[in-house]
Protein backbone atom coordinates (compact mmCIF):
# COMPACT_ATOMS: atom_id res chain seq x y z
CA UNK A 1 0.00 0.00 0.00
CA UNK A 2 1.33 3.22 -1.07
CA UNK A 3 1.50 5.78 1.80
CA UNK A 4 0.08 9.29 1.49
CA UNK A 5 1.31 11.72 4.55
CA UNK A 6 -1.09 14.62 5.38
CA UNK A 7 0.33 15.86 8.95
CA UNK A 8 3.16 18.34 7.84
CA UNK A 9 0.97 20.86 10.51
CA UNK A 10 2.82 18.56 12.90
CA UNK A 11 6.02 17.43 10.96
CA UNK A 12 7.18 18.32 7.56
CA UNK A 13 7.86 14.65 5.71
CA UNK A 14 9.41 13.95 3.44
CA UNK A 15 12.62 16.44 4.18
CA UNK A 16 14.28 17.96 1.65
CA UNK A 17 17.11 16.35 -0.41
CA UNK A 18 20.00 19.08 0.84
CA UNK A 19 18.78 18.95 4.08
CA UNK A 20 20.20 15.41 4.63
CA UNK A 21 23.21 16.20 2.94
CA UNK A 22 23.57 19.12 4.72
CA UNK A 23 23.57 16.92 8.03
CA UNK A 24 25.71 14.47 7.05
CA UNK A 25 28.13 16.76 5.84
CA UNK A 26 28.28 18.46 8.99
CA UNK A 27 28.40 14.96 11.11
CA UNK A 28 31.33 14.03 9.07
CA UNK A 29 33.60 16.96 9.04
CA UNK A 30 32.29 19.42 11.94
CA UNK A 31 33.64 19.10 15.94
CA UNK A 32 32.14 20.85 18.42
CA UNK A 33 31.85 24.75 17.70
CA UNK A 34 33.88 27.79 19.87
CA UNK A 35 35.68 24.87 21.88
CA UNK A 36 38.41 25.43 20.41
CA UNK A 37 41.02 26.74 17.59
CA UNK A 38 41.10 23.61 15.64
CA UNK A 39 39.95 23.01 11.78
CA UNK A 40 37.22 20.82 13.24
CA UNK A 41 36.02 23.49 15.96
CA UNK A 42 35.96 25.87 13.43
CA UNK A 43 34.25 24.11 10.83
CA UNK A 44 31.64 24.08 13.01
CA UNK A 45 31.33 27.48 13.78
CA UNK A 46 31.33 28.54 10.56
CA UNK A 47 28.14 26.37 9.42
CA UNK A 48 26.47 27.80 12.30
CA UNK A 49 27.31 31.53 11.32
CA UNK A 50 26.55 30.79 7.80
CA UNK A 51 23.16 29.04 8.92
CA UNK A 52 22.38 32.45 10.86
CA UNK A 53 23.26 34.59 8.29
CA UNK A 54 21.49 32.82 5.76
CA UNK A 55 18.35 32.32 7.93
CA UNK A 56 18.32 35.45 8.99
CA UNK A 57 18.40 37.18 5.37
CA UNK A 58 15.15 35.15 4.51
CA UNK A 59 13.35 36.21 7.70
CA UNK A 60 14.23 39.69 7.03
CA UNK A 61 16.81 40.10 9.85
CA UNK A 62 19.26 43.25 10.17
CA UNK A 63 21.02 42.60 13.21
CA UNK A 64 21.61 38.62 12.68
CA UNK A 65 23.06 37.85 16.61
CA UNK A 66 19.80 38.69 17.04
CA UNK A 67 18.11 35.48 15.85
CA UNK A 68 19.17 32.63 18.09
CA UNK A 69 18.87 29.00 17.75
CA UNK A 70 16.80 26.99 20.26
CA UNK A 71 15.98 23.49 20.87
CA UNK A 72 12.19 24.30 18.97
CA UNK A 73 9.36 26.71 19.18
CA UNK A 74 8.11 25.41 22.49
CA UNK A 75 11.58 26.37 23.99
CA UNK A 76 11.37 29.67 22.51
CA UNK A 77 7.86 30.53 23.98
CA UNK A 78 8.96 29.37 27.53
CA UNK A 79 12.13 31.13 27.04
CA UNK A 80 9.91 34.72 26.49
CA UNK A 81 7.35 33.78 29.03
CA UNK A 82 9.66 32.91 32.09
CA UNK A 83 12.29 35.08 30.85
CA UNK A 84 10.61 38.19 31.12
CA UNK A 85 9.40 37.19 34.51
CA UNK A 86 12.79 36.46 35.76
CA UNK A 87 13.91 39.72 34.36
CA UNK A 88 11.29 41.20 36.30
CA UNK A 89 9.58 42.70 33.32
CA UNK A 90 6.45 40.35 34.44
CA UNK A 91 5.06 40.04 37.28
CA UNK A 92 2.48 40.26 39.92
CA UNK A 93 -0.37 42.91 39.01
CA UNK A 94 0.59 42.70 34.93
CA UNK A 95 -1.36 40.99 32.59
CA UNK A 96 -0.31 39.24 29.75
CA UNK A 97 -3.23 39.37 26.82
CA UNK A 98 -3.76 36.14 24.74
CA UNK A 99 -6.09 34.71 22.29
CA UNK A 100 -8.70 32.25 21.82
CA UNK A 101 -7.12 30.03 19.43
CA UNK A 102 -3.22 29.40 21.41
CA UNK A 103 -1.87 26.12 21.43
CA UNK A 104 -0.76 24.34 24.06
CA UNK A 105 2.61 25.83 23.94
CA UNK A 106 2.00 28.99 24.83
CA UNK A 107 -1.25 27.81 27.42
CA UNK A 108 1.10 25.62 29.61
CA UNK A 109 3.66 27.91 30.57
CA UNK A 110 1.21 31.01 30.43
CA UNK A 111 -0.71 29.16 33.05
CA UNK A 112 2.73 27.86 35.04
CA UNK A 113 3.80 31.56 34.86
CA UNK A 114 0.13 32.79 36.04
CA UNK A 115 -0.11 30.24 39.27
CA UNK A 116 3.93 31.41 40.07
CA UNK A 117 3.76 34.86 39.59
CA UNK A 118 0.17 35.95 40.16
CA UNK A 119 0.33 37.06 36.73
CA UNK A 120 -3.60 38.01 34.57
CA UNK A 121 -3.87 36.34 31.91
CA UNK A 122 -6.46 37.79 29.37
CA UNK A 123 -7.95 35.67 26.42
CA UNK A 124 -9.28 37.74 23.95
CA UNK A 125 -11.95 36.04 21.28
CA UNK A 126 -11.16 35.85 17.59
CA UNK A 127 -13.98 34.84 15.45
CA UNK A 128 -12.20 36.03 11.48
CA UNK A 129 -13.87 39.28 12.35
CA UNK A 130 -11.08 41.81 12.61
CA UNK A 131 -12.85 45.06 13.39
CA UNK A 132 -14.45 42.93 17.06
CA UNK A 133 -11.06 41.42 17.52
CA UNK A 134 -9.30 44.59 17.73
CA UNK A 135 -11.72 46.82 19.91
CA UNK A 136 -11.64 44.02 22.07
CA UNK A 137 -7.34 43.73 22.04
CA UNK A 138 -7.14 47.20 22.15
CA UNK A 139 -9.22 47.17 25.45
CA UNK A 140 -7.37 44.20 27.08
CA UNK A 141 -3.97 46.37 26.27
CA UNK A 142 -5.01 48.74 28.18
CA UNK A 143 -4.12 48.73 31.97
CA UNK A 144 -1.89 46.79 33.36
CA UNK A 145 -0.82 44.48 30.30
CA UNK A 146 2.86 43.24 30.30
CA UNK A 147 2.61 41.18 27.47
CA UNK A 148 0.77 40.04 24.16
CA UNK A 149 1.41 36.66 22.83
CA UNK A 150 -0.52 35.00 19.92
CA UNK A 151 -0.19 32.60 17.16
CA UNK A 152 0.31 33.64 13.71
CA UNK A 153 -1.30 31.20 12.48
CA UNK A 154 -3.98 28.20 14.11
CA UNK A 155 -2.69 24.82 13.81
CA UNK A 156 -6.31 23.26 13.97
CA UNK A 157 -7.77 25.98 11.32
CA UNK A 158 -5.59 27.26 9.33
CA UNK A 159 -7.08 30.81 10.15
CA UNK A 160 -4.57 32.83 10.01
CA UNK A 161 -4.58 35.98 12.97
CA UNK A 162 -3.98 40.00 12.15
CA UNK A 163 -0.44 40.27 13.91
CA UNK A 164 0.07 43.62 11.94
CA UNK A 165 -2.96 45.09 13.76
CA UNK A 166 -1.99 42.96 16.75
CA UNK A 167 1.57 45.12 16.28
CA UNK A 168 -0.31 48.42 16.08
CA UNK A 169 -2.49 48.01 18.98
CA UNK A 170 0.79 46.87 21.03
CA UNK A 171 2.98 49.94 20.21
CA UNK A 172 -0.54 52.24 20.27
CA UNK A 173 -0.27 50.69 23.99
CA UNK A 174 3.43 50.17 24.76
CA UNK A 175 3.46 46.67 25.23
CA UNK A 176 5.56 44.14 23.76
CA UNK A 177 4.27 41.34 21.33
CA UNK A 178 5.46 37.89 20.82
CA UNK A 179 3.90 35.85 18.11
CA UNK A 180 3.97 32.04 18.18
CA UNK A 181 4.69 31.44 14.11
CA UNK A 182 5.11 27.25 14.47
CA UNK A 183 2.73 27.41 11.83
CA UNK A 184 3.17 29.95 9.48
CA UNK A 185 7.06 30.53 9.16
CA UNK A 186 8.58 29.30 5.92
CA UNK A 187 5.04 29.78 3.85
CA UNK A 188 4.33 33.79 4.95
CA UNK A 189 6.45 36.32 3.94
CA UNK A 190 7.62 38.49 7.37
CA UNK A 191 10.23 41.30 7.36
CA UNK A 192 11.01 40.94 11.04
CA UNK A 193 13.02 44.36 11.39
CA UNK A 194 10.28 46.67 10.29
CA UNK A 195 7.27 44.18 11.68
CA UNK A 196 7.17 45.48 14.80
CA UNK A 197 6.89 42.23 16.90
CA UNK A 198 9.15 41.92 19.70
CA UNK A 199 9.53 38.29 19.97
CA UNK A 200 9.59 35.95 17.76
CA UNK A 201 9.12 32.07 17.93
CA UNK A 202 8.92 29.43 15.17
CA UNK A 203 9.97 25.16 14.68
CA UNK A 204 12.55 24.51 11.96
CA UNK A 205 10.66 21.27 11.31
CA UNK A 206 7.48 22.59 9.80
CA UNK A 207 7.01 25.39 6.79
CA UNK A 208 10.79 26.21 7.26
CA UNK A 209 11.27 22.18 6.29
CA UNK A 210 13.73 21.44 8.35
CA UNK A 211 15.08 18.56 11.05
CA UNK A 212 13.25 18.45 14.38
CA UNK A 213 14.95 19.53 17.35
CA UNK A 214 15.96 23.43 16.52
CA UNK A 215 13.77 25.89 16.40
CA UNK A 216 14.10 29.86 16.52
CA UNK A 217 13.76 33.12 18.47
CA UNK A 218 14.46 36.37 16.98
CA UNK A 219 14.57 39.33 20.08
CA UNK A 220 13.84 42.63 19.07
CA UNK A 221 16.59 45.70 19.63
CA UNK A 222 15.48 46.69 23.37
CA UNK A 223 14.12 44.02 24.39
CA UNK A 224 15.40 42.11 27.92
CA UNK A 225 15.32 38.83 28.60
CA UNK A 226 16.89 36.32 31.59
CA UNK A 227 18.24 33.52 29.71
CA UNK A 228 16.48 29.91 31.25
CA UNK A 229 20.05 27.86 30.55
CA UNK A 230 23.54 28.71 31.24
CA UNK A 231 26.66 27.53 31.22
CA UNK A 232 29.61 27.54 28.56
CA UNK A 233 29.28 29.05 25.87
CA UNK A 234 32.67 28.71 24.43
CA UNK A 235 32.95 32.75 24.89
CA UNK A 236 33.99 34.78 28.11
CA UNK A 237 35.45 31.70 29.77
CA UNK A 238 37.58 33.48 32.84
CA UNK A 239 34.24 35.13 33.73
CA UNK A 240 31.40 33.09 35.93
CA UNK A 241 28.32 35.93 34.82
CA UNK A 242 26.01 35.00 32.03
CA UNK A 243 27.59 36.90 28.60
CA UNK A 244 25.99 39.62 27.89
CA UNK A 245 26.39 39.50 23.99
CA UNK A 246 24.00 38.08 21.86
CA UNK A 247 23.41 35.36 20.73
CA UNK A 248 26.07 33.34 23.14
CA UNK A 249 23.51 34.92 26.14
CA UNK A 250 20.87 32.29 25.30
CA UNK A 251 23.09 29.76 23.48
CA UNK A 252 25.09 27.82 26.08
CA UNK A 253 26.29 24.57 26.18
CA UNK A 254 26.87 22.52 22.24
CA UNK A 255 24.50 23.53 20.02
CA UNK A 256 23.37 20.85 17.60
CA UNK A 257 25.19 21.79 14.96
CA UNK A 258 23.89 19.47 12.70
CA UNK A 259 20.23 20.36 13.24
CA UNK A 260 20.62 24.03 12.06
CA UNK A 261 22.98 23.45 9.13
CA UNK A 262 19.74 20.93 8.03
CA UNK A 263 17.70 24.13 8.60
CA UNK A 264 19.82 26.04 6.87
CA UNK A 265 20.22 23.54 4.03
CA UNK A 266 15.88 23.62 4.66
CA UNK A 267 15.57 27.29 4.02
CA UNK A 268 18.01 27.35 1.24
CA UNK A 269 16.01 25.04 -0.72
CA UNK A 270 12.68 27.07 -0.07
CA UNK A 271 14.73 30.41 -1.11
CA UNK A 272 15.57 28.16 -4.70
CA UNK A 273 11.99 26.82 -5.10
CA UNK A 274 10.00 29.87 -4.06
CA UNK A 275 7.93 29.54 -0.62
CA UNK A 276 5.21 31.41 -2.23
CA UNK A 277 5.01 29.24 -5.39
CA UNK A 278 5.07 26.10 -2.78
CA UNK A 279 2.07 27.66 -0.91
CA UNK A 280 -0.07 28.46 -4.01
CA UNK A 281 0.56 24.63 -4.53
CA UNK A 282 -0.45 23.72 -1.00
CA UNK A 283 -3.35 26.09 -1.37
CA UNK A 284 -4.95 24.68 -4.27
CA UNK A 285 -4.94 21.02 -2.66
CA UNK A 286 -6.79 22.93 0.15
CA UNK A 287 -9.19 24.45 -2.31
CA UNK A 288 -9.70 21.26 -4.06
CA UNK A 289 -10.61 19.61 -0.23
CA UNK A 290 -13.30 22.85 0.44
CA UNK A 291 -14.48 22.10 -2.97
CA UNK A 292 -15.76 18.76 -2.25
CA UNK A 293 -16.52 19.07 1.40
CA UNK A 294 -18.56 22.44 1.07
CA UNK A 295 -21.58 19.80 -1.67
CA UNK A 296 -21.81 17.06 1.31
CA UNK A 297 -24.05 17.61 4.17
CA UNK A 298 -22.32 15.14 5.97
CA UNK A 299 -19.15 17.00 6.18
CA UNK A 300 -18.96 19.87 8.56
CA UNK A 301 -15.27 22.09 7.94
CA UNK A 302 -14.09 24.68 10.60
CA UNK A 303 -12.61 27.58 10.10
CA UNK A 304 -11.77 29.73 6.65
CA UNK A 305 -13.91 28.13 3.95
CA UNK A 306 -13.56 29.77 1.26
CA UNK A 307 -10.21 29.83 -0.83
CA UNK A 308 -8.93 32.62 -2.98
CA UNK A 309 -5.36 31.31 -3.40
CA UNK A 310 -2.63 34.13 -2.10
CA UNK A 311 -3.49 37.38 -1.83
CA UNK A 312 -0.20 38.51 -0.90
CA UNK A 313 2.63 36.43 0.28
CA UNK A 314 2.20 37.82 3.96
CA UNK A 315 -1.88 37.04 3.87
CA UNK A 316 -2.34 34.33 1.77
CA UNK A 317 -5.83 33.80 3.32
CA UNK A 318 -5.28 31.02 5.66
CA UNK A 319 -2.69 28.06 5.79
CA UNK A 320 -2.77 24.71 3.87
CA UNK A 321 -5.03 23.39 6.36
CA UNK A 322 -8.60 21.22 6.78
CA UNK A 323 -10.45 20.75 9.98
CA UNK A 324 -13.40 18.73 9.57
CA UNK A 325 -15.46 15.36 10.90
CA UNK A 326 -17.56 13.63 9.27
CA UNK A 327 -21.02 13.27 10.63
CA UNK A 328 -22.03 10.40 13.49
CA UNK A 329 -18.09 9.47 13.55
CA UNK A 330 -15.60 9.63 16.16
CA UNK A 331 -12.83 11.60 14.81
CA UNK A 332 -10.44 9.21 16.08
CA UNK A 333 -12.02 6.67 14.31
CA UNK A 334 -12.01 8.33 10.91
CA UNK A 335 -8.10 8.92 11.76
CA UNK A 336 -7.37 5.43 12.12
CA UNK A 337 -9.50 3.93 8.68
CA UNK A 338 -8.07 6.34 7.07
CA UNK A 339 -4.12 5.02 8.35
CA UNK A 340 -5.02 1.48 8.23
CA UNK A 341 -7.04 0.54 5.22
CA UNK A 342 -6.39 3.32 3.08
CA UNK A 343 -2.59 4.21 4.22
CA UNK A 344 -3.30 7.92 4.84
CA UNK A 345 -1.68 9.44 7.63
CA UNK A 346 -3.56 12.40 9.36
CA UNK A 347 -4.18 13.56 12.60
CA UNK A 348 -7.53 13.68 14.92
CA UNK A 349 -8.23 14.52 18.63
CA UNK A 350 -7.51 18.11 20.09
CA UNK A 351 -4.26 18.83 18.35
CA UNK A 352 -2.32 19.97 21.71
CA UNK A 353 -4.98 22.67 21.39
CA UNK A 354 -7.40 22.71 23.31
CA UNK A 355 -8.36 26.69 24.07
CA UNK A 356 -8.94 27.09 19.65
CA UNK A 357 -10.99 23.61 19.99
CA UNK A 358 -12.90 25.22 23.05
CA UNK A 359 -13.84 28.34 20.88
CA UNK A 360 -15.23 25.88 17.97
CA UNK A 361 -17.21 23.93 20.12
CA UNK A 362 -15.35 20.63 19.34
CA UNK A 363 -13.22 20.15 22.69
CA UNK A 364 -15.24 16.71 23.43
CA UNK A 365 -15.26 15.49 19.74
CA UNK A 366 -12.57 16.98 18.39
CA UNK A 367 -11.49 17.17 14.77
CA UNK A 368 -10.37 15.27 11.96
CA UNK A 369 -7.16 17.48 10.05
CA UNK A 370 -5.14 17.29 7.41
CA UNK A 371 -2.36 19.65 6.42
CA UNK A 372 -1.24 19.67 2.63
CA UNK A 373 3.34 20.32 1.62
CA UNK A 374 5.06 20.94 -0.90
CA UNK A 375 5.68 17.11 -2.09
CA UNK A 376 1.68 16.32 -1.80
CA UNK A 377 -0.05 16.33 -4.88
CA UNK A 378 -3.45 16.67 -6.55
CA UNK A 379 -3.99 12.78 -6.80
CA UNK A 380 -3.02 12.19 -3.20
CA UNK A 381 -5.98 14.72 -2.41
CA UNK A 382 -8.36 12.86 -4.63
CA UNK A 383 -7.44 9.45 -2.71
CA UNK A 384 -8.63 11.01 0.32
CA UNK A 385 -11.74 12.52 -0.66
CA UNK A 386 -12.62 9.26 -2.59
CA UNK A 387 -12.11 7.50 1.25
CA UNK A 388 -13.59 9.94 3.27
CA UNK A 389 -16.36 9.44 0.65
CA UNK A 390 -16.40 5.41 1.30
CA UNK A 391 -15.77 5.82 4.76
CA UNK A 392 -18.91 7.84 5.25
CA UNK A 393 -20.74 5.39 3.81
CA UNK A 394 -20.65 2.36 5.39
CA UNK A 395 -20.32 4.76 8.85
CA UNK A 396 -17.16 4.26 9.74
CA UNK A 397 -17.27 0.21 10.00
Amino acid sequence: MKRIYFDNAATSFPKPEPVFRAIDHYLRHAGNPGRGGHSFSLAGARAIFEARESIAEFLGIVETERLLFTPGCTESINIVLKGMVRQGTLGRGDRVVTTNMEHNSVMRPLTEIAGDSGIEIVSVPYSGEEERFGAALRKALKDGAGLCILSRASNVTGELLPVRLASELCAEAGVPLAVDAAQSAGKVEVDLSRSGVTFWCASGHKGLMGPPGVGLLYIAAGAELAPLVTGGTGSQSESYEIPAILPDRFEAGTQPGQNIAGLAAAVGWLKKRGAEDMLRHELNLTQRFHAWADERKDVELFGPSIMDGIRTAAEPGKMPVVAFRLAGLDSNRVADVLDSEYGIAVRSGLHCAYAAHKSLGTEKSGLVRASFGPFNTMDEVEKLIASLAEIAARGGS
